[in-house]
This record gives C-alpha cells, structure tokens and sequence, in this order.
C-alpha cells in the first residue's frame, strides 16, 4: 500500500510559513516511507518521477515502451543534463 499524503487543509489557522512548513515535513515523511518500501522503489514509475522531468503521460508512455526514450535513458538524459554533459539536441527533420 501507498502511503498517505499529508493533507492540504484550505481551513489552517496561522501562518503561510508554518503551514508550508508543516506541509513540506509531511511530504519529507511520506517520501521516506515511500522509498523504505521495497514494492514501491522497484517501480520504474517512481524513478522516473523522482529522477526526470517527464510529465505523467510520458511517464506512463516511456514505462510501457511508448515513448521515444527507455526507463533508463530517461532517467540518464535528466541526471546529464543537471550536469551539464547534454548538448542541446539537435533539430530532427
């Protein structure tokens, strides 16, 4: 099972800051568990989200072999990049 997001009460009492605050801890939380969950980090859907900038189509597209990239060179694509070793992609015909 998924764990559960930390909710995103419209009704909080106090500060924007307190309350991104407590949200980004609540999210920090529900990411550690999701990655100790050895079902969940097997998923190619998760390293894709947490490792490029695919939005979920592509994501969904590239996990079932419909997209113009592998799982892992996606995921290399992004990690180079960031790094700085991705020239820009020259303009297909």
């Amino acid at each position: 099972p998924v764990p559960d997001l930390p909710g995103k009460s419209t009704f909080f009492v106090g500060s924007t800051d307190e309350f991104i605050e407590k949200r980004r801890q609540g999210l920090q939380q529900f990411l550690e568990k999701v990655v100790q969950n050895v079902v969940l980090l097997s998923d190619s859907r998760l390293h894709l989200f947490l490792q490029s900038q695919l939005s979920v189509p592509e994501i969904e597209a590239c996990v079932q072999g419909q997209g113009p990239q592998t799982v892992t060179d996606a995921i290399l694509h992004y990690a180079m990049s960031n790094c700085g070793w991705v020239q820009e992609e020259e303009s297909r015909p």
